[in-house]
């Protein structure tokens, strides 16, 4: 609630400071355990909803993302940081070029530039781009598709002339094919019609939804989910739902499993229900309240 960002003007030198939050969506409960007997005082649960950014921060998250031709929900979902770095540099200079004449940056100028540690050999620098991360996914990968103001932001490796390096060549697809994942499920679009918002949007969210996290495989897990089958609904959801609503929703059946409360179904359905009601909700606002969703 202290943090504050601050903007200095380099032509007039003045500086402006922004609070970045202005409220912290918090609720304490007595906790559903019995208490340590180590502890000195008693004990609550905190469940953490979200938060609410400034209106003056938000207005100028905006006007950058404006001028660079970002999108802050897809920079906020890009897990690697190195590729949350090209994302943020690379969209406007890439913006005015086509895959005939695309952007071109060597591997070690674009390590340079986003303040990563550029590696001596060109094939450890080629290595960083392409090895598949944590989530699954290489740099390349999580790039490649990702949408900006008015298009698709598209990526490739290629050798530099003098072959001493590899370069990132970046453009823009004004005109992308319509592949959308979620067509062949109807739930996810059944759900998405009744929520009101427009169709277009559902298909900008699935663009390039991303994999389930190993956080979000271990909640699935421990809450008895199965996952083989429905992995590719999960993450398709994942892109339609809020990110701290949709791990709410996860850790809520985790939950159901410890305290050993009983679906009338399964666990898997429960869960897939209770995903198709927040899809369906209207502006998908906040979580959905605990009762009694058994499915």
């Amino acid at each position: 609630m202290d943090s504050y960002i601050r903007v200095t003007d380099l032509d007039t030198t003045v500086c402006r400071q922004y609070r970045l939050i202005e409220r912290i969506d918090v609720e304490a409960r007595p906790p559903r355990r019995s208490d340590s007997k180590l502890a000195t005082s008693n004990q609550q649960e905190i469940f953490f909803h979200g938060c609410t950014l400034s209106p003056e921060f938000f207005g100028m998250l905006g006007q950058i993302a404006e001028l660079q031709y970002l999108k802050l929900d897809v920079l906020t979902s890009i897990r690697a940081p190195l590729a949350q770095a090209i994302y943020l540099y690379i969209p406007s200079r890439a913006h005015h070029h086509s895959e005939a004449d695309p952007f071109e940056i060597s591997l070690a100028k674009l390590l340079e530039q986003v303040s990563c540690p550029v590696p001596k050999h060109k094939s450890v620098r080629h290595k960083i781009f392409t090895q598949r991360e944590a989530i699954g996914h290489s740099i390349i990968q999580q790039l490649d598709g990702l949408e900006t103001t008015n298009a698709v932001f598209r990526v490739r490796l290629a050798p530099t002339n003098d072959d001493t390096d590899w370069k990132l060549q970046a453009w823009v697809d004004r005109n992308p094919r319509r592949s959308n994942p979620a067509l062949g499920n109807s739930k996810l679009i059944k759900a998405w019609n009744a929520s009101g918002r427009p169709f277009e949007l559902m298909e900008k969210r699935l663009v390039s939804p991303l994999p389930l996290t190993d956080y979000e495989k271990e909640l699935l897990e421990i809450a008895g989910v199965q996952l083989a089958g429905n992995e590719r609904f999960f993450s398709l959801a994942k892109a339609l739902i809020p990110p701290a609503q949709f791990v709410g929703l996860l850790a809520e059946a985790k939950g159901d499993a410890l305290e050993g409360r009983k679906a009338r179904k399964n666990p898997t359905a429960r869960l897939i229900w209770r995903i198709i009601a927040a899809i369906s909700a209207p502006h998908q606002a906040g979580f959905l309240p605990p009762g009694d969703m058994d499915n």
